[in-house]
């Protein structure tokens, strides 16, 4: 069984009001506390249990199947040991591990997630790109990459790691300074002076991950980011895919909204407009196209950041979902791959276990 309580680590890891205040002060928190509208689809049960006996084994099973399919250098690829978007795939099956409470060097999988650390940090070039060179899109391997190293950092228990860890996270951090387009976005390359919104996403996330480690993340580039996103949303509040228009995206709107909120900015009318696109188009009963898997991902954790019924509701619709569609292998297939879906598989399953800050309300 995986574990329930994170192992003893750098002090200020573990102290989970320190990160909330990191989160909330450098990412342009208003310091407000989120708000509930309007009701559920559907009464929450007065009797809601978020982690169940079957969730627990499914994660176990999906976890049983990531440490197999890891390569001997310690990457994933888009359907195991093999695949395509190596950088990525470690990145966030490095994450799974964590958000289940598997730390480095430790217990059942502290292999598995040191040979992930491993990786990432021998994969960082000298300009502090984090890349595999072999993932095409290289900044959303960057960005789950510097998210993973984020959220590891303290966690072992070599203080050579930990420095390395910190050494690869400032480059990495001022790589997607200066990869930053002039409208506060980013793209799939580097260096591109383009932005979209998806990848735009994966680097907040990597920032707000790394200046919760204590590393520097200038203020301007995270007010440039969150204005990038207010500007990509449309009057019925979702959020299209680039500032050039379009159709709103319920998975654009996902992940917006759960930056808009993991910045603090519960009360903020981008917001609040959002998350009301959310509730009245994210089903979790429905399958969402292609982009299935990524909207569930982020759609989650926008979810558990509304809380209350709204949170209730949906995450027993989901894990009803995820529970009824796992292989008998462990692993969920999806869009992307193995990998992909069994990865944010466990991170959706694991949010109620609240191991990893970047995901805490």
């Amino acid at each position: 069984m995986m574990p329930r309580s994170r192992q003893p680590f750098l002090t200020f890891v573990t102290q989970s009001t320190f990160y909330l205040c990191i989160a909330l002060s450098c990412l342009l928190a208003r310091g407000e506390e989120p708000v509930e509208t309007g009701a559920p689809p559907q009464a929450a049960q007065s009797d809601f249990v978020e982690i169940t006996p079957k969730l627990e084994e499914s994660v176990d099973k999906a976890l049983g199947w990531l440490a197999k399919n890891q390569s001997r250098e310690g990457s994933w690829g888009s359907e195991g040991s093999a695949g395509q978007y190596p950088m990525a795939m470690t990145g966030l099956a490095g994450l799974a591990f964590l958000s289940a409470g598997c730390t480095p060097d430790r217990g059942k999988y502290g292999t598995n997630v040191t040979r992930a650390i491993e990786y990432c940090l021998k994969h960082q070039s000298n300009d502090g790109l984090i890349d595999s060179g072999q993932d095409g899109q290289q900044m959303y391997g960057h960005g789950f990459a510097m998210t993973f190293l984020g959220e590891a950092y303290g966690m072992s228990e070599s203080s050579d790691t930990n420095t390395r860890i910190k050494n690869a996270l400032t480059k990495a951090v001022r790589k997607t300074q200066q990869s930053q387009s002039v409208n506060g976005g980013w793209y799939y390359s580097p260096n591109s002076g383009m932005d979209e919104g998806s990848v735009t996403v994966t680097q907040v996330q990597g920032l707000r991950s790394a200046r919760n480690a204590g590393i520097d993340v200038p203020e301007k580039v995270m007010k440039n980011a969150i204005e990038y996103l207010h500007k990509s949303q449309n009057p019925d509040g979702g959020i299209r895919y680039s500032l050039s228009g379009g159709t709103s995206s319920i998975a654009l709107t996902s992940a917006g909204a759960e930056v808009f909120m993991m910045a603090g900015q519960y009360n903020a009318k981008e917001a609040q407009r959002a998350c009301e696109f959310l509730k009245k188009n994210l089903d979790p009963r429905r399958t969402q196209g292609y982009h299935d898997v990524y909207t569930n991902f982020y759609g989650s954790q926008a979810m558990f950041q509304i809380g209350g019924d709204y949170w209730m509701h949906y995450f027993t619709l989901m894990r009803d979902r995820m529970l009824t569609s796992q292989g008998a292998d462990g692993a969920w297939r999806g869009d992307v791959g193995s990998t992909y879906s069994t990865a944010i598989g466990v991170l959706i399953l694991c949010l109620p276990y609240r191991y990893l800050p970047i995901y805490q309300r």
